[in-house]
């Protein structure tokens, strides 16, 4: 039973790893894409702030997503880790590391993400300011939350990167997962200069799906080969 255990859980790691992945894509392109990009309207304070007053439903519904995104992300790169340990225990502890700070980072973006409803919401402190001022003041708030974002996207191409050498250099995933995760990675890296970044996100956005999708079909339809990662665990153990 002992050994059947052993022999299994890695399988489960591995499928655990798929749907969380698969949730935390799907969440960030609802909340980004498909909410935020329908009520925030990019340059104009007064549209942006009467799409959310008017949906301010839809606008909260954006922010819970947006932690479900974060929760499943966090979680993910946990099981990344303990998959990818045996290979390198080092390695594998910075690139969670390197994760853990940018999930950390792009949770606490959410906070302004959410504000603009305090500073919409009529409280009679905010008198004091004008409707035009108000309504800049929301959007230069969501302004903050895509770029802090964006920097939450260099810890992420780090994590990505290191995660992916990790795979080329295990013998129980393919190394093409490997190979694709890394230029994820390099690509994520643009955001240490933002402005290149932001010109070139729609490239890099579509070089990390197809990385992203790739590791997740795998995981979900062979995950590992459990004997050779028995065997590096127990390498990197020192049983050998």
């Amino acid at each position: 039973m002992k050994a059947r255990t052993l022999e299994t859980s890695p399988q489960i790691y591995a499928r655990m790893t798929a749907l969380l992945y698969l949730v935390t894509i799907t969440a960030g392109i609802v909340a980004q894409m498909v909410i935020s990009g329908k009520l925030i309207v990019e340059g104009d304070a007064s549209a942006t702030a009467s799409n959310i007053l008017a949906q301010k439903g839809l606008f909260q519904l954006g922010f819970t997503v947006y932690m479900i995104e974060m929760t499943c992300q966090i979680a993910q790169m946990v099981l990344f880790y303990i998959l990818l340990r045996p290979v390198n225990r080092n390695i594998a502890l910075l690139a969670l590391v390197f994760s853990l700070v940018g999930c950390t980072i792009k949770t606490l973006s959410r906070l302004f993400y959410i504000a603009p409803l305090l500073v919409l919401g009529g409280s009679s402190y905010l008198s004091i300011f004008s409707a035009e001022q108000l309504q800049a003041m929301a959007l230069l708030l969501l302004n903050v939350n895509d770029q802090a974002a964006g920097i939450a996207l260099t810890f992420f191409g780090f994590s990505t990167f290191m995660n992916g050498y990790l795979i080329l250099r295990s013998n129980f995933l393919p190394r093409i997962l490997g190979a694709l995760s890394m230029l994820g990675g390099l690509g994520w890296l643009t955001f240490l200069y933002p402005p290149l970044g932001n010109q070139m996100f729609m490239y890099v956005l579509l070089l990390g799906l197809i990385g992203s999708a790739s590791q997740i079909f795998w995981l979900l339809a062979k995950g590992v080969n459990v004997e050779k990662w028995n065997e590096t665990s127990r390498l990197q153990n020192g049983f050998a």
